[in-house]
C-alpha cells in the first residue's frame, strides 16, 4: 500500500498543478486604454497579442511577441480589477485641462471593469506597470 501512494500521489499533484495552470491561462484580457480632451484623444487597445493604437494625429498597430503578450497578461493578473473603480488618482492636471483625461477600462472574459478618471501619463500606482509596457510598443 505504501507504494501505491508513492506512486499515486505525483501523479494527483500533476494533475492539480495542470488544472491550476490552465485556469490562469483561459483567462482572456481585452484591454482599452483612452485619454481625451476637447480637442484630442489617445486610444490603446490591447487584445490577444495585438496593441492598436489611434490618435488624433496616428494610427498603427503592433503584434507582439507572445513573451509581450504574456508579460502584459502577467501585469494584469496582478491587478485586483474589482477595486480599480475605486483607485485615486495621483494627480488633478485634467480638470484644469493641464492633462488629458484618461481611464482603463479592462475586460476578462465577460466582466468588464472601469477606473477611476485620471490625467493621461499619470495612473493610479496600481496601473503604472500596465500603461507603462502598453506605452513601449506606440513609441
Amino acid at each position: 500500500m505504501n507504494i501505491l501512494l508513492k506512486i499515486t500521489i505525483p501523479f494527483i499533484l500533476l494533475f492539480m498543478s495542470c488544472s491550476v495552470q490552465k485556469d490562469i491561462d483561459t483567462a482572456i484580457y481585452d484591454v482599452y486604454y483612452e485619454a481625451k480632451t476637447r480637442g484630442s484623444f489617445i486610444n490603446i487597445h490591447f487584445k490577444e497579442r495585438t496593441v492598436t493604437f489611434k490618435s488624433t494625429t496616428e494610427d498603427k498597430s503592433i503584434v507582439l511577441s507572445k513573451i509581450d503578450a504574456n508579460t502584459i497578461n502577467e501585469i494584469l493578473s496582478k491587478i485586483k480589477l474589482s477595486e480599480i473603480s475605486n483607485l485615486k488618482a495621483p494627480s488633478d492636471k485634467r480638470f484644469y485641462d493641464g492633462a488629458l483625461i484618461a481611464n482603463f477600462t479592462i475586460k476578462k472574459n465577460d466582466t468588464s471593469y472601469v477606473s477611476s478618471p485620471f490625467d493621461h501619463g499619470n495612473p493610479p500606482k496600481e496601473l503604472q506597470a500596465l500603461f507603462n509596457k502598453l506605452q513601449s510598443f506606440i513609441k
